[in-house]
């Protein structure tokens, strides 16, 4: 499969509150129905997570986006769980990233992810780490992220997800090139 041509006028930028029903449409058609969290949850961690949750967007609106927050390494969010940042943090905690199928393919996810490295450097985070769903693990493996076994007690927060789940950690790179 081939890369799309990026989408002209597509740019990446901080996500705003009046993105929320944005968000939940892209969510919506990324996700089966199990893993789709509600608008006001979106909103909820959205007031608590602004400064790590950005959007793609074009001349008809939204259609990527990525909420992290900065976390402790090996610390899993359940799926549907309201979240703020961790202090002391070590990783930015990319709790979800979603490309509508329109936008597959065009580089908007390698972008927000490239945003997301920038972030974790600046702050001295030593990784990023995710919850992989919905067979994406080879996705998230070419990106350079490793499958970890977490502790029985976090292991269980896995099984609050649709389907198989991984968590996975990868380092923080320079994407400044």
């Amino acid at each position: 499969m081939s890369v799309k041509e990026n989408i002209p006028d597509q740019r990446i930028r901080a996500m705003q509150s009046n993105d929320v029903s944005a968000v939940y449409s892209v969510q919506q058609a990324c996700y089966v129905p199990q893993m789709v969290e509600s608008g006001d949850l979106i909103l909820q961690r959205w007031q608590h997570v602004a400064d790590t949750s950005w959007v793609a967007e074009d001349m008809s609106g939204v259609g990527a986006y990525l909420v992290a927050y900065r976390s402790q390494r090996n610390k899993i969010s359940a799926l549907g769980e309201a979240f703020v940042h961790t202090v002391p943090a070590d990783v930015l905690y990319l709790h979800d990233m979603a490309v509508h199928p329109r936008w597959r393919g065009c580089g908007v996810a390698a972008r927000l992810l490239d945003h997301a490295h920038q972030y974790a450097r600046a702050n001295r985070l030593s990784g990023l780490a995710l919850v992989s769903v919905q067979d994406t693990l080879a996705f998230w493996q070419k990106l350079g992220f490793v499958p970890q076994i977490p502790d029985a007690g976090q292991q269980s927060l896995l099984s609050t997800y649709a389907g198989a789940a991984h968590y996975c950690i990868a380092p923080v790179q320079d994407t400044s090139d």
